[in-house]
């Protein structure tokens, strides 16, 4: 897979910068999520495979991939898959990869840090494993449209389709991945959660700092 994610990289020409040092495998991190882009700079970065939701397998080209490479797949409508996928998770937890999971259970703007769901902190909290966190910032070069309108896919406003035809148009992609310092423990899960919030936001650079020339 890092070797798609430089080549996408490459063809739509993606700049991906990381600040702080990303975890070794074994690992379990969680990250902001904006895009289908932001598997770029994770893969670029880390040796990991992470959680998607699993409307991604039907996708074109993009659902192929992700499925080929083992990603784990999840029902967010069916509270029980939970218990599915945090099986799977202990399974593909090893020295070759790490996992990583976004907590806030869906896409954003990238104006804010959304609320994190713990559900998917099972895992590392009943082991008392130590979990990493970094966060993904956008911005697009001068004369394309903000990051928030052709890079973030979020909400219902356009289909895949629809938006990576828009992102497509984009000419230059600037991508800063910024990696905690050290990494969260707890126990509990909700209060796992949102340390792990509270973190990520004191890292976290929202897409309005970017400003554009459209």
């Amino acid at each position: 897979m890092r070797t798609w994610a430089l080549g996408v990289a490459f063809i739509f020409n993606v700049q991906v910068d990381a600040v702080g040092e990303p975890p070794k495998a074994p690992f379990f991190i969680v990250s902001n999520h904006m895009s289908y882009l932001d598997i770029v700079p994770l893969y670029l970065n880390l040796r990991c495979t992470f959680v998607a939701k699993k409307e991604v397998r039907s996708w074109p080209v993009l659902g192929f991939m992700v499925k080929a490479v083992g990603v784990i797949f999840i029902d967010r409508n069916r509270r029980k898959d939970v218990k599915r996928v945090n099986e799977l998770l202990n399974q593909s937890l090893n020295k070759y990869q790490g996992i990583i999971v976004f907590p806030e259970g869906t896409s954003s703007s990238g104006r804010d840090v959304l609320p994190f769901h713990s559900s998917l902190l099972e895992l590392p909290a009943t082991a008392n494993r130590p979990v990493y966190y970094c966060s993904l910032y956008y911005e697009t070069g001068e004369g394309d449209a903000p990051a928030e309108e052709s890079v973030c896919f979020y909400g219902a406003r356009d289909s895949f389709v629809q938006h990576i035809w828009r992102f497509a148009k984009t000419r230059s992609v600037f991508c800063e991945i910024n990696f905690g310092k050290s990494p969260v423990q707890s126990s509990d899960r909700k209060e796992l959660a949102e340390s792990l919030h509270q973190k990520i936001e004191e890292i976290f650079r929202p897409t309005t700092d970017s400003i554009q020339s459209v």
